[in-house]
């Protein structure tokens, strides 16, 4: 089985696996066995090569990777490749027999510039929201997500830095008097090496990365690489600034993560479809986390003031700097949100609509029409659904409109050219009618239309234009096609209520019945006399030519 998973590795990445494996050796060999001047050399040089490896990885692996997938390897590549910079300026200081002492201060502060190509590296990894929202902006670029990522990951870095300050880096640091230069900048830089891990695990936490191998390389490196400049800040806290060669091997194994990162197989994407998202609770810990890691920080110099004691400058000024942050944070929180509610309230109209509205004509349902036909005959039972109301207290009408020939058009002419019928018979009942009716299309090839009788047009004049309108010749598949439709007008007058919906419906559907036995193309008005009789066979389909 272990053969098996290692052959069904691309070949580069099982090279690199082994040379990253004989580099960490290698350093180990060199902490352990040589001399502690020469080790620190040693460990330093292999620092250097792998820092090489890992920007050489990432570079080379970018030329063959996918769009999206390019510009974080790029970005990573010029992290391990400034980093380089850094270990090879140290072992020349090493080789000429300097202390590190004189180049931290400028190091450190040079590599900050580095973390930040790191942070955009990782926001940049390919990623999934398990929210459902979009991960990027329609150009590619950063969107308010991760904005809000990098916000968060500085408030719980700060706060707890802050923390960490109040408790006891402050006491370290009064002891034992650092420059203090070199010690705010090993202080920034471990606040912007924590950001970059931070950023690692919330994205872990609540995104779903297309390539978790990549995603937990990545992380594991940069994470190693934190935890060995957190050492790095206190033993300049307590002003050693000359590292042992063994301080470097979590920075050297951190490497070969990166490295192995940028070499992972593009087959362990996760598949989306079936990756579970977390629910409500899981993302009101996602909102909630930083805050509440500021205010754990903030009982430090609260108490502090409680009990009548100053605050130093770093805790002031950094108390101050996360109030702001915390304040952007939910500042864009609430766009966000705000630019969601109008997006679902949008959405909802578009739900209503297609409820209630024929996909094809873009005319009523049978839903919408049954309401309306509803409010008709019992204004008091529901509202119409529509902008159109006058009370239901003037007499409806009932219009039934069936296309004669339509199976023998879609069985000729194949279902594109039946839908343009549809199409175009929906656009002559709905240009024939007022503001007041209502057309719609019940199924297949019946139209159903409510006419207002309120207005000065009689409802049987507007009936009658609309079968002549609807079987005006019009052109079809390249012809001139002679539409056939069968056409019933039901009227209810007040006086004659009650009536359900349903018996109106059914009366006009029995008065087009009529005109579909009688084979006429005219209306037919129902009566009483009306009933349901055997039809005759469909009339055959009438084309003129052009």
């Amino acid at each position: 089985m272990r053969s098996a998973r290692w052959s069904g590795l691309p070949p580069p990445f099982r090279h690199a696996l082994v040379g990253c494996t004989l580099l960490v050796g290698l350093a180990a060999l060199s902490a352990a066995m040589v001399a502690p001047r020469p080790a620190q050399i040693a460990t330093t040089i292999i620092a250097f090569v792998s820092e090489i490896t890992a920007a050489s990885a990432c570079f080379r692996s970018a030329r063959h990777a996918a769009a999206d997938d390019r510009r974080w390897r790029v970005l990573i590549g010029m992290f391990a490749a400034g980093l380089a910079g850094g270990a090879l300026l140290t072992a020349v200081t090493f080789l000429n027999g300097d202390t590190i002492r004189s180049a931290t201060t400028s190091t450190l502060l040079g590599l900050i510039v580095f973390y930040g190509l790191a942070l955009a590296g990782l926001l940049y990894l390919p990623a999934d929201p398990v929210e459902g929202r979009s991960a990027r902006g329609r150009d590619g670029g950063l969107d308010r997500w991760h904005v809000i990522v990098v916000l968060d990951s500085l408030l719980i870095v700060g706060s707890a830095l802050l923390f960490e300050w109040g408790t006891s880096l402050a006491a370290i640091v009064r002891a034992s008097a650092p420059d203090p230069a070199q010690l705010l900048a090993a202080l920034v830089h471990q606040l912007t090496v924590l950001v970059l891990v931070t950023a690692v695990l919330l994205i872990a936490a609540f995104r779903r990365p297309r390539s978790p191998a990549t995603l937990a390389l990545l992380g594991g490196g940069l994470l190693g690489y934190a935890l060995t400049n957190s050492i790095y800040v206190y033993r300049y806290a307590h002003g050693d600034y000359d590292l042992p060669a063994w301080s470097l091997l979590p920075l050297i194994v951190s490497l070969q993560l990166i490295t192995l990162a940028a070499l992972a197989p593009a087959s362990a994407a996760v598949d989306r479809n079936t990756t579970a998202e977390p629910g409500p609770r899981a993302m009101w810990v996602h909102t909630a986390l930083p805050y509440a890691v500021l205010a754990a920080a903030g009982l430090v110099p609260v108490g502090k003031l409680v009990a009548g004691g100053p605050l130093d400058p770093v805790e002031a000024y950094g108390a101050v700097s996360l109030l702001v942050l915390a304040f952007t944070r939910q500042m864009i929180t609430l766009a966000e949100n705000t630019r969601l509610l109008v997006e679902v309230r949008e959405r909802e109209k578009q739900l209503n609509y297609q409820a209630f509205h024929d996909p094809l004509t873009g005319l009523a349902n049978r839903a919408l029409f049954a309401r309306r036909l509803r409010h008709e005959v019992d204004p008091g039972v529901e509202p119409r659904g529509d902008d159109t109301a006058t009370g239901g207290q003037a007499a409806v009408s009932v219009l039934f409109v069936d296309l004669d020939q339509f199976k023998r058009v879609n069985d000729t002419f194949g279902h594109a050219i039946g839908d343009e019928l549809l199409k175009i018979t929906a656009g002559r009942l709905r240009a024939g009618t007022r503001a007041n009716d209502l057309v719609a299309r019940l199924g297949g090839d019946e139209f159903a239309v409510i006419l207002d009788g309120s207005g000065p047009d009689d409802p049987v004049r507007v009936a009658q234009r609309l079968a002549a309108t609807v079987q005006t010749p019009c052109q079809l598949a390249g012809q001139t096609f002679q539409p056939r439709a069968s056409l019933g007008l039901v009227t209810l007058d007040p006086d004659t209520r009650p009536m359900t919906p349903d018996s109106l419906l059914h009366q006009a559907d029995l008065a087009m019945y009529a005109a579909k036995r009688a084979d006429t193309t005219k209306l037919v008005i129902y009566n009483g006399r009306l009933g349901v009789h055997p039809g005759r066979d469909p009339p055959q389909i009438h084309w003129t030519p052009n």
